[in-house]
């Protein structure tokens, strides 16, 4: 019996307190309705035009002037090496020699053979004058005289390749073989490299393509260095990247003391004009959208979205050259939470950090 009395109280208790908390959601939701929201306190800057150079920022590689693996052209078994490793070497100094003595006893084969044949030649000679021979056989044994005389040269082309040479002037790297080791064509010996000068290789994007030509100067500082070299363009690639919509190129600089070394990273520079007054607003402001960039700005106490137009980029600032104007006041934290009208409490901060 106490059981069948209690069901209707706790269903009664349960009906009750389901209509309190709809009438509570409902309050809450006039309360909404009503615009009795909190202002969203966010941080903001006044966008002011300063003075600046414009300057391309990008980062690139240091490459060798020149640069190339050495090889042999032959195969053959190593009788000495006459270059250090890291030490410097002429364009044309002997590098590595290779066995040639087969073919330096082809080559005196060929000399017995060729004495013989010069003989041979002479005595048909004298018989073609006399008319004991016909022209014929004449022109066949100083054929053969050719002949032998040709092949000599091509054995001598080939003990020319057992000598490996250095191809330019530059700096001889790391050896991977030894005396007596035998070697083809496809062993790397060691790698020589030009670095005086040196070259810059660094791309950029498509819509500076036109700022920057061949004598452009170029700024740049090294890993580890804070030293302000300068490098001059001296070629671009004739093609943009359709992957990356960049375009290489190359400049070229000294490097007589030899502090810098190919395979560097380089923070790059570019001015390509005269001083302005521009617009720079926080990276955190710029808003990349579907429908193009926007900008939140304050107006009137509410946030308001506006389409942008950027123009250069550093680390920490964005160039816009259309959408905003001096005076606005650009919101600069907060914004995920943000949308068109939504009410906000600006803290000015003198600059975006």
């Amino acid at each position: 019996m106490k059981f069948l009395f209690i069901i209707p109280v706790l269903f009664f208790i349960l009906l009750f307190g389901c209509k309190g908390e709809k009438k509570e959601e409902n309050k809450i939701s006039a309360s909404a309705a009503n615009g009795i929201n909190k202002p969203v306190v966010v941080d903001g800057i006044v966008a002011k035009a300063e003075l600046t150079t414009n300057t391309i920022s990008t980062s690139g590689s240091i490459i060798a002037n020149e640069e190339v693996e050495i090889k042999s052209e032959v195969a053959g078994k190593i009788t000495g090496i006459y270059f250090k490793e890291g030490q410097s070497v002429s364009k044309g100094q002997l590098l590595v020699k290779l066995n040639d003595d087969d073919l330096q006893a082809q080559i005196k084969k060929m000399q017995i053979e060729i004495k013989l044949a010069e003989e041979k030649e002479n005595r048909q000679k004298q018989l073609l004058s006399s008319s004991a021979i016909s022209k014929e056989e004449y022109d066949e044994s100083l054929t053969n005289l050719s002949l032998l005389k040709a092949n000599v040269e091509i054995i001598k082309i080939d003990v020319a390749k057992t000598k490996i040479t250095a191809p330019f002037s530059g700096i001889a790297g790391f050896k991977y073989i030894s005396p007596g080791a035998y070697i083809n064509s496809s062993t790397v010996i060691a790698t020589i490299q030009n670095t005086n000068p040196l070259k810059l290789e660094f791309a950029i994007p498509e819509k500076y393509n036109l700022a920057v030509k061949t004598g452009s100067l170029v700024n740049f500082k090294v890993a580890g260095s804070s030293e302000n070299y300068k490098a001059t363009v001296y070629a671009k690639d004739p093609k943009i990247d359709p992957m990356t919509r960049t375009v290489k190129i190359r400049a070229t600089f000294p490097n007589v003391s030899g502090k810098l070394y190919p395979g560097s990273f380089a923070d790059i520079n570019i001015p390509i004009g005269d001083k302005s007054k521009e617009i720079f607003i926080p990276t955190m402001s710029y808003i990349p959208d579907i429908n193009g960039a926007k900008v939140f700005v304050s107006r009137g106490g509410q946030a308001m979205s506006i389409p942008v137009t950027a123009g250069m980029r550093t680390a920490s600032s964005i160039q816009i050259l259309e959408g905003i104007k001096e005076g606005d006041t650009i919101l600069t934290t907060g914004i995920l939470q943000l949308k068109p009208k939504t009410p906000v409490k600006v803290n000015i901060v003198k600059k975006a950090e």
